[in-house]
């Protein structure tokens, strides 16, 4: 069973461990050619976040807004369309595609502001992974 990996919004690196666990997320997918995901945590009430790794080389990032109160969803929606999110026709979620070449680097400073915007708490997060196929991916370098 792979392990989680734990981020701590408040320490800076945070960035790095979120980096290596992205640059693993993607060499999964480039070995194993098929898609992965890889789940954030997030604190009770409050929106996970989703980064979809894909084969061509592009991420999606996915919060869903289901958890918050009317008054999070609306901050946490005006602040991630601020940021270049697209909020979705349903209005329960928003989503920001990366094309190929962005770096993980790049995608983990997106990742750390969406799950911290709108107030969310800085509490601890996991981190897991699962591809298309359902098999466990290590996030771990």
């Amino acid at each position: 069973m792979a392990e989680p990996v734990v981020i701590d919004p408040t320490d800076f690196d945070a960035v790095g461990v979120l980096t290596e666990a992205i640059v693993s997320l993607r060499a999964h997918v480039l070995i194993s050619e098929v898609d992965a995901s890889a789940t954030v945590s997030a604190p009770e009430g409050w929106h996970p976040l989703v980064i979809n790794a894909k084969q061509g080389g592009s991420s999606v990032l996915i919060v869903r807004f289901n958890e918050l109160s009317s008054s999070r969803l609306r901050n946490v929606a005006e602040a991630l369309s601020k940021r270049g999110w697209h909020l979705d026709e349903d209005r329960e979620g928003a989503t920001l595609r990366q094309p190929p070449g962005t770096t993980a680097t790049d995608s983990a400073f997106e990742v750390l502001s969406a799950i911290g915007i709108g107030g969310a708490p800085t509490d601890s997060r996991t981190v897991v992974a699962r591809d298309g196929n359902g098999n466990e991916v290590d996030l771990h370098p």
